[in-house]
């Protein structure tokens, strides 16, 4: 006997696996070069995922996918848990990799004597207007009636990210160094929680380096909330704005 083997297992997998390296990816690279570097691995990995799950990668996604009605929120539900579930194995795997160091320190206790929403306006209009467009973007070149078919969905999507990533690097609510952009919950909390996985891998005392991690997550935590709000709202407006402006698509 044959054993049946469910649909939403392989969407599921693929959303978990794609999302672990994106998310690792966004941890690791920083420079000026990101955008490029992260873009480079957002589109080999659209490419291998689209004919699969319909690579979302993004609670963002998932969410404008339902509102669109391109998905079930069931489906959804299950696709944001995994991508979750990724995140934060992403999260422990590059905070081995980066560990703890002194600079570490030096660089959390400055940060937290500094006001936590300090320049939050600009920072959460940039995550807002960000994931505002690379969604749109997805909606209208992977699920529109106008663009089916079409084999650049991928390069136009990885080419938002990086073009956003270069735009407003200077000012979106990135958690480490200096300020990026995430555009994706899970990509923000995956970074947010790095650094306390990073003191398994310290220079020194683990507990401390964890208090002093920990410390500057909950620090930090009105500053995640608040990308995490501008992300979904986001998201959920140019779904909305989308099926308005073509409500044929509904």
């Amino acid at each position: 006997m044959v054993r049946k083997i469910s649909p939403m297992r392989p969407k599921l997998l693929i959303e978990g696996l794609a999302t672990f390296f994106l998310c690792m990816a966004c941890s690791l690279v920083q420079g000026p070069l990101a955008p490029f570097i992260i873009g480079a691995l957002l589109l080999a990995l659209i490419y291998m995922g689209g004919p699969v799950s319909q690579a979302h990668y993004n609670p963002a996604v998932t969410l404008a996918f339902c509102v669109r009605r391109r998905q079930a929120w069931s489906a959804g539900a299950a696709y944001v848990a995994v991508q979750m579930v990724a995140a934060l194995a992403a999260a422990v795997v590059a905070g081995l990799f980066l560990g703890h160091s002194e600079e570490n320190s030096e660089h959390i206790l400055s940060a937290l004597t500094e006001p936590v929403l300090e320049g939050w306006l600009p920072r959460t209009m940039a995550e807002f207007f960000g994931t505002f467009l690379l969604v749109f973007v997805i909606l209208l070149v992977a699920t529109s009636r106008r663009t089916v078919g079409n084999s650049y969905y991928g390069l136009a999507i990885a080419a938002t990210v990086a073009g956003l990533m270069g735009i407003f690097g200077a000012f979106s609510l990135g958690i480490f160094g200096a300020f990026s952009p995430d555009f994706n919950p899970a990509v923000a909390i995956s970074r947010a929680v790095t650094g306390c996985f990073g003191a398994l891998n310290a220079e020194g005392s683990g507990w401390l380096a964890f208090q002093q991690e920990f410390a500057f997550l909950a620090h930090s935590t009105p500053r995640i909330l608040l990308a995490l709000i501008a992300q979904g709202l986001g998201a959920f407006l140019a779904a909305w704005t989308f099926l308005a402006v073509f409500p044929e698509e509904r």
